[in-house]
């Protein structure tokens, strides 16, 4: 095979023109697919339900904790510090859900039918329904004549046994309505306007969109609740309720914080206040007994020194306890989103951050745990993390509880050497001294007690959360979703990237001959022409038709071409071959022998297609002789030339079907036929059987000075080149050209420019 032909054009123009030939080749499929996604994306936005979103905003309290060093009241009764993942825990939790709930109705769905779309009415409704049993079951109204009556239909299911039922009554509004398997109340409302109806009733009164909450900022303590649910007033309503019961169960438990702190601060008081008259009451006694009044300087330094130590002492081991029930917790693992350090000394950062990060850690995997198992990577990561945290913090209390343990020691010490002084001072004078401490200690606590119970109980009488609703949710005007155009928009693109593609693949699947490029490209035998759609009967002479005509002017192009193929002054014998029948290569024989006549040249056509003769058809001869009995020896060679209407224009038809036409076509007789037929015709046109059938033609072509092998665009394979280039090597076959022909006008890489319009035409050969 010859090598292929490259263009002089830049080979990034060739793609482009390949991509665009491809395109306006099958832009019908193109245009039918991006129609056809276009309508089904369409569809899908019309009959997507809308979705609506309504937000609230709440500013959830972070403050900062400031107790005071002696505030451990304070420190002990503290829940644990605020933040922001944990709140969001607590607003998206099943538990607030139930509670927000309880404002919004969610049990009772009604719907109905709307330009072939179902809508949820929800509070539009024109019907209520109450109802004892039949939970879950989906029920049909239709209106009826009657405005005071209703059908209610139930399609056929199965109960709990298995047995199937099915309902369909005509019944009266506001009467009870009792069967085996319901029991309900329709109640009129309004007029019933819509042809039919769906309500279904659940027993669990639980939301049915999607509650989703986020920081409005990294660093703000602005939460946005937002709700989505296809009816807009509900979104609103249940995102209201939502906020407000956030706000509500911050105040319960704060008032629940405040209740516990009472109860503590009133068991304290009742023994402190014990303590205290049991305090007085010695010391009165013991001045009536010893007559002792005021200490002495060195003994209140001693005592005030000794109480000092007594009270870092006593929050030492405060801390020290709560130290204990946060190792415990934490050794137990359970309920530790709750727990917090405070209290615990000052300077644990430490601590709070590694309780944060295990906090938080918890929290997390509990929200994975509602969609994934155990063994899901993200739970297991977390599994990990959670234990390794909590081994952490173990070991940091550990190291604080030895650092505890030492400053006990040390105070225990001071007060230890403080007791040695003071009793070294006089009995009376020491005995005085301790008793007025434990006076003046039970005062002291007294004191801070009835403060700290006054102060619990305002808290608790007018408690607020220190979480407040900044903006409450508005009406929806308009859905979130669908994005309809964007869905519409989507489909269209989605639609022309298919069309596009299947194009490329059919093209690239397709072998067969489209254009002249492809020729080029794969042959350098030289295209002779290209011919483009004839209109016209095929049984006619199209160049003598419409002698102004394209296709008239192709030929006319092919004659000027063919003429360089001839050096010398003699008649010009042309063979035309084809791989295949349908090629068109008998109506390409007639209108090039047309075309010749017109220009005074004597042609004449022989058929020696005999196996399947068509010439003696375009031209409404008779076939009675021919090609085959003159190369029989039954006829002579002027008892077979035909005249046909045309001027300048003779024919010889194949004559009737002979059992052997290869060894007609391939005696001496045939190069003597034409040696005679040159003496009479200026130009010989052999209409030579399909090469790719048989060899025949080989044998003609030889015999010729020219040879047009003839490809169809749009039919021929590419395969059939690899004959023309087989056909170029064999030195015996003269002046061998293409003529591509039926080419169609978006298939041609220039166009004619006259303006006729080319059908198409179907050729036998």
């Amino acid at each position: 095979m010859g090598a292929p032909h490259h263009n002089s054009i830049h080979e990034d123009e060739i793609d482009i023109k390949e991509i665009l030939r491809t395109i306006l080749r099958y832009k019908k499929m193109i245009i039918f697919f991006v129609i056809l996604f276009g309508a089904v994306s369409a569809y899908i936005a019309y009959f997507k339900p809308n979705i609506y979103q309504s937000t609230a905003t709440v500013e959830v309290g972070l403050q900062q904790r400031g107790y005071g060093a002696g505030d451990v009241i304070n420190m002990a009764m503290d829940a644990g510090a605020v933040n922001p993942d944990t709140e969001i825990g607590i607003i998206k939790s099943r538990f607030l859900a139930k509670m927000a709930a309880e404002n919004v109705d969610f049990s009772h769905r009604y719907f109905t039918t709307r330009h072939f779309k179902e809508i949820e009415l929800y509070k539009s409704s024109p019907f209520q329904v109450g109802m004892l049993k039949g939970f879950g079951i989906t029920f049909k109204l239709y209106p009826v004549a009657d405005p005071k009556h209703f059908r209610l239909v139930v399609d056929e299911r199965k109960d709990k046994n298995g047995s199937a039922w099915s309902y369909d009554k005509v019944l009266p509004f506001g009467e009870e309505i009792v069967t085996p398997h319901f029991h309900l109340n329709i109640v009129r409302m309004a007029p019933l306007k819509d042809a039919s109806y769906r309500f279904i009733v659940s027993k669990d009164n639980f939301p049915v969109g999607k509650v989703s909450v986020s920081q409005t900022s990294k660093y703000s303590t602005i939460l946005a609740i937002s709700y989505e649910d296809n009816v807009a007033l509900r979104t609103q309503e249940y995102t209201n309720a939502l906020a407000e019961a956030y706000i509500k169960q911050n105040i319960e438990k704060k008032t629940k914080e405040a209740t516990r702190k009472l109860d503590f601060i009133d068991k304290q008081l009742k023994k402190i206040t014990e303590n205290l008259k049991s305090s007085a009451v010695k010391i009165e006694e013991f001045k009536k007994g010893t007559n002792t009044v005021n200490l002495s300087s060195k003994a209140e330094v001693i005592i005030r020194q000794m109480s000092e130590a007594e009270s870092k002492l006593e929050e030492i081991s405060i801390e020290s306890e709560l130290l204990n029930s946060l190792y415990k917790k934490i050794k137990k693992g359970r309920n530790l989103e709750s727990v917090s350090v405070i209290g615990i000394g000052r300077g644990n950062e430490a601590l709070a951050e590694q309780l944060s990060a295990l906090q938080q850690a918890i929290l997390k995997k509990k929200e994975l745990r509602e969609d994934y198992t155990e063994m899901y990577p993200g739970v297991v990561k977390l599994r990990k993390q959670i234990s390794y945290l909590k081994k952490t913090i173990i070991d940091m209390i550990k190291n604080l509880k030895s650092s505890m343990d030492e400053k006990k020691r040390l105070l225990e010490e001071s007060i230890a050497r403080y007791q040695k002084e003071l009793n070294e001072l006089p009995a009376d004078e020491r005995m005085y001294g301790q008793l007025q401490r434990k006076f003046a200690v039970n005062e002291k606590v007294y004191s801070y007690l009835l403060e700290k119970r006054s102060e619990t109980a305002i808290i608790k009488a007018s408690t607020v959360s220190r979480n407040r609703i900044i903006d409450t949710a508005l009406y929806p005007g308009s859905p979130i979703k669908p994005k309809r155009k964007m869905i519409i928009l989507v489909g269209l693109i989605l639609g022309l990237i298919v069309g596009i593609a299947l194009a490329f693949l059919r093209n690239f699947l397709d072998d067969r001959i489209q254009s002249e490029e492809d020729v080029k490209y794969l042959t350098d035998v030289p295209l002779l022409g290209t011919i483009p759609h004839i209109k016209t009967d095929e049984n006619k002479l199209s160049v003598l038709l419409s002698p102004k005509s394209a296709v008239a002017e192709s030929f006319r192009n092919l004659r000027t071409n063919l003429q360089f193929m001839v050096r010398k002054e003699r008649s010009h014998t042309i063979s035309i071959t084809s791989t295949v029948g349908g090629e068109g290569k008998t109506t390409l024989c007639i209108n090039l022998a047309a075309i010749m006549s017109i220009a005074n040249k004597k042609v004449i056509v022989l058929n020696f297609d005999m196996r399947k003769p068509t010439l003696h058809e375009k031209f409404n001869l008779p076939n009675r002789q021919g090609v085959s009995t003159l190369l029989a020896g039954s006829t002579s060679l002027k008892d077979v030339i035909q005249k046909t209407e045309y001027e300048n224009l003779d024919v010889i038809t194949s004559g009737p079907v002979p059992p052997n036409p290869s060894e007609l076509i391939q005696s001496d007789l045939t190069e003597k036929i034409l040696e005679e037929l040159r003496e009479m015709y200026d130009v010989i046109i052999l209409d030579t059987p399909p090469i790719g059938l048989v060899t025949d033609a080989r044998t003609l072509m030889h015999l010729s000075d020219t040879s047009i092998y003839v490809l169809r665009a749009g039919y021929s394979k590419k395969g059939f080149i690899h004959n023309i280039n087989e056909l170029s090597h064999l030195n015996e076959i003269h002046g061998l050209g293409i003529v591509l022909n039926d080419v169609k006008a978006d298939r041609h890489g220039y166009g004619y420019g006259y303006g006729y319009g080319y059908g198409y035409y179907e050729e036998g050969k």
